[in-house]
C-alpha cells in the first residue's frame, strides 16, 4: 500500500489536534470556586497545627483533612505550565519561606542546564514535612512544574 506524505502528515496533525482538544477540554474549576478555595486555604493555614508547634488539629493535620483537600484542589487549579505565578500568589498568598535544605531538594528535581531560570513557591500542608511546590520560569513569571512533596515516613 502507498501513502503520500502530504496525506499522512494531514492524518497524523489531525490525531495530534484532537488529542491536544482532549487536554484543553480538561475541567478547570470556575474562578469563584478557586477564589474560595484560596480563602479557605489562607483561613487554614494561620492555624498552627502539630507541624507548626501547635495542637494536633483534624482540620489541618490529618491527611485528607480540610486544609489536605483544599490544597489538593489549588494544586490541580494550578499545576499547569503557563499559570501565572500572580495568579497563585493571589489566591493562596506568598510562598512560605524556603528553608535551605529544601531547596536544594527543589533544585535536585530540575532539569540540567548551565543557567538557572527558576525560582519556587512553597506552600506547607504539614510543615515541611508535606508540602506543594511550584517550579517558575523567573523570565515569564509563569508555572513550569509543580508538585507535592511527601516525607513519606
Amino acid at each position: 500500500m502507498f501513502f503520500r506524505p502530504a496525506i499522512l502528515l494531514a492524518a497524523i496533525a489531525m490525531v495530534l489536534f484532537g488529542l491536544l482538544s482532549v487536554v484543553i477540554a480538561a475541567p478547570v474549576p470556575p474562578v469563584e470556586d478557586v477564589k474560595a478555595l484560596g480563602k479557605t486555604f489562607q483561613d487554614l493555614r494561620a492555624v498552627n497545627g502539630h507541624f507548626d508547634g501547635g495542637e494536633f488539629n483534624e482540620d489541618v493535620d490529618a491527611f485528607n483533612g480540610k486544609k489536605h483537600q483544599t490544597m489538593q484542589k489549588l494544586a490541580k487549579a494550578f499545576n499547569k505550565a503557563g499559570v501565572l505565578e500572580a495568579t497563585i500568589e493571589t489566591t493562596m498568598g506568598r510562598s512560605d519561606k524556603i528553608p535551605a535544605q529544601v531547596m536544594k531538594e527543589l533544585k535536585g528535581t530540575e532539569p540540567e542546564m548551565t543557567i538557572n531560570i527558576y525560582k519556587y513557591m512553597v506552600f506547607k500542608w504539614r510543615g515541611y514535612h508535606d508540602y506543594l511546590w511550584f517550579r517558575v520560569d523567573d523570565r515569564t513569571h509563569k508555572v513550569v512544574k509543580g508538585d507535592w512533596y511527601h516525607a513519606l515516613e
